[in-house]
């Protein structure tokens, strides 16, 4: 698998563009005949920050400016004296280790690896898709976040955890509890508590508070206390910042609905929802709402639900999904585009007769026209077009049944690896092993 020569990730104050010298191994796989053999790649990851967002202190906390001040119109602590971090060139090189075949389920015996090979001469789907051990973990926070969970945080992740350390100093997480939120996820490894997790699996991590629905795009951070609802970013690329927060929930299964640009705008909109709905909770949501709203202005965040850059996106969405969020996927030239050929509602209803069907060969039979429409979007391939593979996999993976595992992987898999996408390889694999249903998406619960 060829990993992406470079980082699109830019600072999230300035916009400035990372260091690229800086990011000459990033996420490339060292392998060595000795290494392959042992079935062993180490994958480095070293990097410049221009701006630390968050530092891990001696007791394993995250070390936050302390609050001065307090909100004049409610008993709710805010702080609104935002402190810049100082600049460091300190760099930290982190190791990830692939899982010995030897000891690891591969593709195969969980029975998501088909014989034939992908496109374009790809390796076969065995060899896409790692669990990987952790081998220590960085001082550094975001470092940290980004050896476990693939991906790096943006910096309204951080100020938000602030923001809520404000509110509740002991306990960070349950300062919006009374809004029926908790923070979970990548905040957990803020809190400590993915310190009791008895595993050192990449795989456990990014499963961790993974609904679902959740496809690898989204990654879940605050999770509500009915109806499954959750609070995630959106990103089309992982080596990217997000383009946007969303919500999700049991009420309307697999559908993504964006609530703004940062984190804030996500609760300050899901808190503005709730006091519309629940008027005689208002009191409550309304000084959670004043203590955020003042906290994201200072830093001149947008609590707007559509923004330039939302708009932008929009503008570039190749097709809409199931999910509703749109499909972002580059296509490297102009010619060859394949679409699929079924609209949303005629694919719904094959998906249905394929899960209904009362046995094996009536199964088999429909599930022919789902095989069509793969061979049909798998040429797209050839000239560089992923947008309808990506489509293809993402409606069955909204569409939610189990049935559809092995054509997931098959098309999904190999699009995020042709588009340089490896994290969301490793991130929906992960999650096709144990996808799961339920409230509780915590993986501190399952991993002993």
């Amino acid at each position: 698998m060829s990993w992406k020569p470079e980082c699109n990730l830019y600072n999230t104050t300035d916009n400035s563009r990372w260091d690229d010298a800086l990011f000459e191994s990033r996420h490339k796989r060292i392998l060595s005949d000795e290494a392959y053999q042992d079935h062993i790649v180490p994958t480095a990851i070293k990097k410049v920050r221009t701006n630390v967002e968050c530092k891990l202190g001696e007791n394993g906390d995250a070390v936050i400016p302390e609050i001065n001040t307090t909100s004049n119109n409610s008993n709710t602590q805010c702080n609104t004296n935002i402190q810049e971090e100082e600049e460091t060139e300190n760099c930290e090189l982190y190791v990830r280790t692939k899982v010995p075949k030897s000891t690891s389920s591969s593709l195969q015996l969980q029975g998501l690896c088909p014989v034939k090979e992908y496109p374009n001469g790809t390796p076969e789907e065995e060899e896409l898709g790692q669990d990987y051990i952790i081998e220590g973990s960085p001082r550094d926070i975001n470092y940290n976040i980004e050896q476990k969970f693939l991906v790096e945080m943006p910096e309204d992740f951080f100020k938000l955890w602030k923001c809520c350390r404000s509110i509740n100093k002991e306990k960070p997480e349950e300062a919006l509890c009374k809004a029926g939120l908790t923070l979970v996820g990548p905040y957990d490894l803020l809190n400590g508590k993915l310190d009791k997790l008895k595993t050192s699996h990449v795989s456990s991590y990014v499963c961790h508070w993974r609904y679902y629905y959740d496809p690898p795009e989204f990654m879940t951070v605050i999770a509500g206390d009915r109806n499954e609802y959750h609070i995630g970013y959106y990103r089309d690329d992982p080596f990217q910042m997000p383009c946007f927060v969303a919500s999700m929930s049991s009420l309307e299964p697999g559908i993504i609905k964006p609530l703004g640009e940062n984190i804030f705008a996500g609760v300050c909109n899901y808190l503005t929802q709730q006091m519309r709905e629940n008027p005689f909770k208002k009191e409550p949501y309304q000084r959670l709402y004043n203590c955020l709203e003042k906290y994201a202005k200072s830093l001149n965040y947008s609590l707007k639900t559509t923004t330039p850059g939302i708009k932008w996106r929009n503008r570039n969405i190749v097709a809409k999904g199931f999910h509703g969020a749109g499909i972002v996927a580059h296509r490297y030239y102009d010619d060859g585009c394949i679409d699929t050929p079924e609209s949303r509602e005629n694919l719904r209803k094959i998906f249905q007769m394929v899960v209904e069907a009362k046995s094996e060969d009536e199964q088999n039979k429909y599930f022919e026209e789902v095989r069509k429409l793969i061979n049909n979007v798998q040429l797209s391939y050839d000239d560089s077009d992923y947008g309808p593979g990506v489509e293809l996999g993402m409606n069955m993976l909204t569409y939610g049944s189990e049935v559809f595992h092995k054509s997931i992987f098959m098309l999904l898999g190999v699009a995020y690896d042709l588009m340089g996408k490896e994290p969301n390889v490793d991130i929906l694999l992960a999650h096709l092993k144990n996808r799961r249903r339920g409230s509780n998406m915590s993986m501190l619960e399952l991993v002993e």
